[in-house]
């Protein structure tokens, strides 16, 4: 399980966020440190026995405690934003190689040592930050595998430097985020760049925390009952002034995060499934009217021979052929409007042929049942009764 606490410093009200679901059990806990309680020294947290201590945030100290009676906890960390949460972006220059001069954005994230092991976050290239990476020392990034694709073409990006005198010592694998780069794109990755909290300085804090606070992370091997009390008084003991209102899983905010889309899906779906509808019903009404309009036709023409399947094959044509002309007048303005369209697509080509593949299928699918259904009343004309009539 993983424990994360989020700590918005210029807010008055916090959260705790207990994680059910990302990479076992996590739980996130938000809370909040108001302007008063900044302290100078970075380190210093009341000692607990065989307690685990995360601090070194520039502008205050965060000091976090696993007391050894918490049975199964495993890691912790501190970090600016989750999975699934928006990122603050900053503007990355590329400072050596050939790519030497390159801008473009990226999303910006600082971390604790262990807050790619608490979350499990694979590393495929290099190494992630340790103690020894504070703020005299080397500044240092690691960055993710969107991030190597963007500005190094896919190749392995440790050893280069980016915004002058950073150093990227690692890579690591993409996690989705909801998108800071584009604020109508759906839950996705995009190129983010981590750095050390102990090398952010207090300006790049107070800015930053007016729109994204940290989290607080831990993990644990087992439940979370007595943990999240547990938590609460850890976080009372940094700083009795912080508030902690409640524990959350990470599905939770996955479907805080999704939910616009979702609403929007189903709406969608709704009204696509309601035109497929109505679809079927005026294909099966146009073979129905025309089963009864050439009754006396068709018992005729089997009382001369015809068979029922014949018949029925006459008929149904006109329905696949109305549904047919209708399937490719669809296909027609679908080309033109996905070219309208191309710039809200996100994860598939203009023409994507599964999907387009999906769409023909299943208006098939309906059509066959739509005009067979209707046919089958052509099997219970009696050619003779027929003959009487006329």
């Amino acid at each position: 399980m993983l424990l994360v606490s989020h700590i918005p410093s210029p807010l008055p009200i916090g959260r705790l966020i207990r994680n059910q679901s990302y990479e076992r059990r996590v739980v996130i806990a938000t809370s909040s440190l108001s302007s008063s309680s900044t302290a100078t020294k970075r380190t210093g947290c009341p000692v607990i026995s065989n307690a685990r201590t995360i601090s070194g945030m520039p502008s205050t100290i965060l000091c976090f405690q696993i007391p050894t009676s918490f049975s199964g906890v495993q890691n912790a960390a501190v970090g600016l934003s989750l999975p699934y949460e928006r990122a603050i972006n900053d503007w990355i220059e590329l400072s050596d190689g050939k790519e030497a001069g390159h801008q473009d954005g990226a999303d910006l994230f600082y971390v604790t040592p262990g807050f790619f092991d608490t979350l499990k976050m694979p590393l495929l290239a290099g190494r992630v930050f340790t103690e020894a990476d504070g703020p005299d020392a080397q500044h240092v990034a690691v960055v993710n595998q969107a991030f190597a694709r963007k500005f190094y073409g896919g190749t392995n990006p440790v050893g280069r430097y980016i915004n002058k005198d950073t150093l990227i010592v690692g890579q690591v694998a993409d996690v989705p985020i909801s998108s800071g780069l584009d604020p109508v794109a759906p839950l996705m990755t995009e190129q983010a760049m981590y750095v050390p909290a102990a090398q952010v300085n207090a300006h790049f804090l107070s800015l930053v925390h007016v729109w994204i606070q940290p989290d607080w992370v831990v993990r644990t091997a087992g439940p979370v009952e007595g943990l999240t009390a547990g938590m609460q008084r850890a976080l009372a003991s940094a700083d009795p002034n912080l508030p902690a209102s409640g524990f959350y899983g990470m599905k939770d905010l996955l479907a805080r995060t999704l939910a616009t889309q979702r609403i929007e899906v189903a709406l969608l779906g709704a009204m696509a499934a309601l035109a497929l509808l109505l679809s079927a019903v005026g294909i099966f009404g146009l073979v129905a009217n025309m089963v009864a309009q050439r009754t006396r036709e068709i018992g005729i023409r089997m009382a001369l021979g015809s068979t029922v399947g014949q018949a029925m094959v006459q008929i149904g044509r006109s329905g696949a052929a109305a549904s047919l002309l209708g399937l490719v007048l669809g296909l027609v303005l679908c080309a033109g409007a996905l070219r309208v369209m191309r710039s809200v697509l996100y994860g598939i080509g203009v023409y994507d042929a599964p999907t387009l593949g999906t769409v023909v299928l299943t208006l098939v699918l309906v059509t066959l049942p739509a005009t067979t259904l209707p046919t089958l009343r052509i099997a219970k004309i009696d050619p003779a009764n027929t003959l009487r009539e006329e």
